[in-house]
């Protein structure tokens, strides 16, 4: 078996069972036009409640949410291994590398849960460089839905066709404007299992979350693996190194050397 420093990133999608037909054509369409795809039963119940138990197990490590603790927590791939599948799955993975012209690099994997009372974000991009010129975008997304996403606990919104328009919220609307609803914002409502991507590009945002339990989510994020604005590490952890397989470890430029 190769090695991930032998092995290509075209080779490395391949193993993990991206192809060309791995999305449909009207998938590809709608990343191209609208900005984002949602996958269903990407999970299916039983992934659904292995994930959140990973998750909340880390959380409860690190108070993730709690009064004192930190409100996020960052590359869970390092901290635990029920997360794996968030990171290679065919068809999210196919629908990244549409977006990013196969040039994919992971930054992990991301958890911030949407406690009752949580306020509705700002319109956002996820990308602090400058508007993409001829669709060469830099980063992509994946959302994954552990419990079911409503117009009640904090689904997010999105703004079909945003990512086409070269400029962020920011430049375009005032803070309160962007705090408020966009006339052609659309709420991505799915049930648990589901996952969403969207291009880094698209104006999007959670929504204030009304009902009376966390809205549980991760996110699984990536950027074109030669951008210059992302400077954050994309490294894996000796124990995650030893865990992945060489495919998986290839979607990240930084591995720490295992230990012999």
């Amino acid at each position: 078996m190769q090695t991930e420093d032998e092995m290509t990133l075209e080779q490395a999608l391949h193993e993990l069972g991206v192809r060309d037909d791995t999305l449909t054509a009207m998938e590809k369409a709608q990343l191209d036009t609208e900005g984002y795809v949602l996958l269903p039963e990407i999970l299916s119940a039983d992934e659904v409640g292995g994930v959140r138990a990973a998750l909340e197990e880390v959380y409860a490590m690190e108070r993730t949410g709690q009064e004192g603790g930190p409100v996020e927590s960052s590359y869970m791939q390092n901290k635990i291994a029920g997360l794996d599948m968030c990171l290679t799955n065919p068809r999210v993975l196919a629908s990244i590398a549409h977006i990013l012209d196969g040039k994919i690099k992971s930054f992990g994997i991301h958890g911030r849960p949407h406690p009752p009372g949580g306020e509705q974000q700002k319109l956002h991009v996820d990308y602090n460089g400058p508007a993409p010129e001829e669709k060469r975008y830099a980063v992509a997304n994946s959302l994954w839905m552990l419990e079911d996403f409503t117009a009640q606990n904090g689904a997010t919104r999105v703004v079909p066709g945003s990512q086409l328009w070269a400029q962020r919220p920011e430049d375009a609307m005032d803070e309160e404007e962007r705090a408020q609803r966009h006339p052609d914002e659309i709420l991505l409502r799915s049930s648990a299992g589901t996952v969403v991507v969207w291009n880094g590009h698209l104006w999007h945002g959670t929504t204030a979350n009304r009902s009376n339990t966390i809205r549980h989510s991760l996110t699984s994020f990536y950027c074109r693996r030669d951008d210059p604005n992302m400077v954050f590490s994309s490294v894996l952890s000796e124990e995650a190194t030893a865990r992945l397989n060489p495919a998986a470890r290839c979607l990240f430029t930084d591995v720490k050397p295992r230990t012999p």
